[in-house]
């Protein structure tokens, strides 16, 4: 089983250097529910707003039990950069009078601290993954469509933006029902639904099946990452930490792969050569997507050598932290080259994938 699975897995694998990725906005604000504007009750929620920022940006899954993350979370209020609550009482309001409460954080503060601790956080861009979910209710199994699945869709809508992780949810039209059915998803040979998720070019695939039961939701995942699969089960629970137990499991995997040291964070410069530059257009999105990736802090066009275009880039990271981020968008495709320098990276420009210009 396993062979036939890594046969075929290296469709994923072979776009860990291209696959596109996303700015998520937003990593350090959130916005929690406080039981009241009392003091002690301002300070429970702002220590729960921290623990989210903490869960969507640090690497892993055993910082909480950091000494200092701990002490962070005791006096989360000195990392606190602006707070506004809710002009109205939440729906769920009670006498205490129970308001929404935004909380900023001081990303600068925090990037310290987890620089002082050596922990790896995971920058702002990220590979969407492609999520394949069976819904199992009132005895039908069927594809989850969000038109028709509103709380479904919107608990994953909560979930995915609690963990700043991106989805793409396949099309489903007439034609790709045609190409997959639900068994292929739940089936415990995934050949056929890896070969139809090829064409999303995304390098991370979840399948998921979500069944309605009498106690409540229950669910099983199947992620499909970095050659290799990893299968996870929740009992049953509410909808939203049925939810949440699936995009947790991809969080903590993707966050371990692609998490950097806020130690590399240092001003570095880099050459890159790009080929296949065609015209205006073609050299307008080069430096758009460069200008737009976290670990770069300035872009400078130097001309053209031997039909390559050149690009100086002073860095905020090292060239290792640069190589991982620029490796996850599907914008330029790493080149190999015969005795190049330390300082000089090759890449190829991708052409636009017309799939992924409709999705988008």
């Amino acid at each position: 089983m396993r062979l036939i699975l890594l046969a075929f897995i290296v469709i994923l694998s072979a776009r860990h250097e291209t696959a596109l990725a996303f700015e998520v906005d937003g990593l350090y604000e959130t916005e929690v529910v406080a039981a009241s504007q009392s003091p002690q009750d301002q300070d429970a929620a702002i220590k729960q707003a921290l623990a989210v920022v903490l869960k969507r940006t640090l690497a892993g899954e055993d910082f909480l039990q950091d000494a200092a993350v701990r002490a962070a979370l005791a006096n989360a209020k000195t990392y606190v950069k602006q707070y506004q609550y809710a002009l109205q009482e939440t729906p769920a309001g009670n006498a205490r009078s129970a308001r929404n409460l935004r909380v900023l954080f001081n990303e600068q503060a925090l990037l310290e601290l987890m620089k002082a601790r050596q922990l790896k956080v995971w920058p702002d861009h990220r590979p969407e993954t492609l999520l394949w979910l069976v819904v199992d209710e009132e005895d039908q199994r069927v594809f989850f469509k969000p038109e028709a699945m509103p709380q479904i869709h919107w608990a994953i809508q909560q979930a995915s933006k609690q963990l700043g992780l991106p989805l793409l949810m396949p099309l489903l039209d007439l034609d790709e029902q045609r190409m997959i059915s639900v068994n292929d998803v739940l089936s415990a040979y995934p050949q056929h639904l890896l070969s139809v998720s090829g064409r999303y070019d995304v390098v991370s695939i979840l399948a998921g099946r979500l069944a309605k039961t009498d106690e409540g939701w229950k669910t099983d995942w199947a992620f499909y990452f970095d050659d290799n699969v990893e299968q996870w089960s929740s009992p049953s629970s509410t909808l939203n930490e049925a939810v949440v137990s699936g995009l947790h499991g991809v969080y903590q995997r993707l966050s371990r792969y692609y998490g950097v040291a806020p130690s590399t964070f240092v001003a570095d410069t880099l050459t890159l050569k790009i080929a296949g530059v065609k015209d205006n257009a073609d050299q307008a999105r080069i430096m758009g997507y460069l200008k737009n990736l976290q670990a770069v802090k300035s872009v400078l066009w130097q001309g053209q050598d031997n039909g390559l275009e050149i690009y100086k880039l002073t860095l905020d990271g090292n060239r290792q932290a640069f190589e991982q981020t620029v490796g996850l968008g599907r914008v330029l495709n790493p080149r190999t080259m015969a005795n190049g320098l330390a300082s000089e990276l090759r890449y190829e420009l991708i052409p636009v994938n017309p799939l992924r210009a409709q999705l988008n």
